[in-house]
C-alpha cells in the first residue's frame, strides 16, 4: 500500500496546533502571575534544548516513517476505494504529544521564577578602606612588613563589623577601586588577603588620588554616616588627578570623616646591607584627619596598629541604611513539568491502544 505523500505535513500541523495551544495556555498563566510579580528565567540557556525537539520531530516524522514496516499487495487497485480514516490521518499524534512534552520539560529546566522586591533597613555606615601598596610598604619595621601588618589588621577589622557596607581602594603611583561598597565581607576578606606589591604601579604614593577615588564611591552612597580609613606611611609624592590638599577639601565639603593610620617607624635606619629605610611622614596624615573631623593614629608596631583600628571602631556611630533588593519568591517550573507528564502519559496510552503498531 502506498503511503500518503503528505503524511509528515499533517504531523507538523498537529504539532503546531497542540504545541501552540499548550504554550499559549502556559504563557497566559505566566502573564497572570507576572502582573503582580516580575517573572525571570533562572536558566535561560536551557532554551537551547529546543533544538533537540526539532531533532526528535525530524526522526519521528521523516526518518522513522521511511524505515517503518509495510505490507505489500498484489492488487493495489482494490484498496483505492478505501479512504483513509481519521485514525490513519492522525497517525503522528503520539509523536506530537512526545515532542510537546519535551518542549514543556525544556521550559521547566529554564526555571521560571517570580521575584519580590524587598527593602531592608539596617543600622550601619559606609566605610571605604584605602590601603597603600607602594614600594615603601615592604619595609620590615613591622612584623613581616608594613603591608602584611596592614592586611592582617584590616581582615581582623572586617570580622567585627555587622551591617556596614565596606569598600576598598588600593594605591601606589596610581589608585584603583579594588572592591565597591559591599556587605559580602567574605569576598572582601579574600581580596585583602591576596593583595601584593605590584598590583598597581608601585613606584610612587598618590594619596590624593586614592582619597579622591574613595570619596567618589561614597558620593553615590545614601548612608547618613560615611567615613574613610586611610592606611599608609604618609609620604605622598605623586598627584595625577588630585593632590592630598584638594582631596581633603572634597572630604570636608562632603562631610566625610577621614581616619588616618600611619604605619611604620618614624626613625630612619640603615639595614644590614647599608640601604636606608623609608621613613614615614606623619604630618600629612595628621592634617587630613584633623581637617576632616577624623582621628590620626600612629602604628609603629603591630599592637599599636590593632589599637588604632579598635579606637576607630569605637568612634563609628551607626545610621539607618535602606537596602533595596530582589528575593526569589516562587518557582513556577512545576506546572510545566506536570503538563509534560500528562502529555507523556497520554502518548503512552495512545501507543498501547488505538495507535499501537505491529510488529
Amino acid at each position: 500500500m502506498a503511503r500518503a505523500p503528505r503524511g509528515w505535513l499533517a504531523a507538523y500541523v498537529l504539532l503546531a496546533l497542540i504545541g501552540g495551544l499548550a504554550f499559549a495556555v502556559a504563557w497566559s498563566e505566566l502573564s497572570q502571575l507576572g502582573r503582580s510579580e516580575p517573572i525571570l528565567w533562572a536558566n535561560p540557556w536551557a532554551f537551547l534544548l529546543f533544538g533537540g525537539c526539532a531533532l526528535v520531530a525530524w526522526i519521528a516524522f521523516h526518518l522513522r516513517v521511511r524505515r517503518a514496516p509495510s505490507f505489500t499487495f498484489s492488487r493495489v487497485r482494490d484498496l483505492v476505494p478505501a479512504r483513509r480514516g481519521l485514525v490513519a490521518r492522525l497517525t503522528g499524534l503520539p509523536s506530537v504529544l512526545r515532542i510537546v512534552a519535551l518542549g514543556l520539560i525544556v521550559c521547566a529546566l529554564a526555571r521560571p521564577q517570580t521575584y519580590r522586591a524587598e527593602e531592608l533597613k539596617v543600622e550601619g555606615i559606609d566605610i571605604m578602606l584605602v590601603l597603600d601598596l607602594s614600594r615603601s610598604m615592604e619595609e620590615k619595621d613591622l612584623r613581616r612588613n608594613r603591608l602584611d601588618a596592614g592586611q592582617r589588621t584590616i581582615r581582623n577589622f572586617l570580622t567585627k563589623r555587622e551591617d556596614d557596607r565596606i569598600g576598598l581602594v588600593v594605591f601606589a603611583a596610581e589608585a584603583m577601586l579594588q572592591c565597591p561598597l559591599t556587605l559580602d565581607y567574605k569576598t572582601l576578606d579574600a581580596i585583602v588577603r591576596d593583595l601584593a606589591i605590584g598590583d598597581v604601579p608601585e613606584m610612587g604614593t598618590a594619596i590624593g588620588d586614592a582619597l579622591g577615588l574613595a570619596l567618589g564611591s561614597l558620593r553615590r552612597s545614601e548612608a547618613a554616616s560615611k567615613v574613610v580609613i586611610l592606611v599608609s606611611d604618609g609620604d605622598s609624592n605623586v598627584a595625577r588627578v588630585l593632590n592630598p590638599s584638594e582631596a581633603k577639601d572634597i572630604a570636608v565639603e562632603m562631610g566625610v570623616r577621614v581616619f588616618t593610620i600611619l604605619v611604620g617607624s618614624e626613625e630612619r635606619r640603615r639595614t644590614f646591607l647599608g640601604r636606608r629605610q623609608h621613613a614615614v611622614n606623619p604630618t600629612l596624615l595628621r592634617d587630613i584627619a584633623n581637617d576632616t573631623g577624623g582621628l590620626f593614629f600612629r602604628a609603629g608596631d603591630d599592637e599599636a596598629l590593632e589599637t588604632s583600628f579598635e579606637a576607630i571602631r569605637a568612634t563609628l556611630e551607626k545610621s539607618e541604611v535602606r537596602i533595596v533588593g530582589r528575593q526569589p519568591d516562587k518557582d513556577l517550573y512545576f506546572g510545566f513539568l506536570l503538563a509534560a507528564l500528562l502529555f507523556l502519559g497520554l502518548e503512552f496510552a495512545l501507543r498501547m491502544t488505538r495507535w499501537r503498531t505491529f510488529p
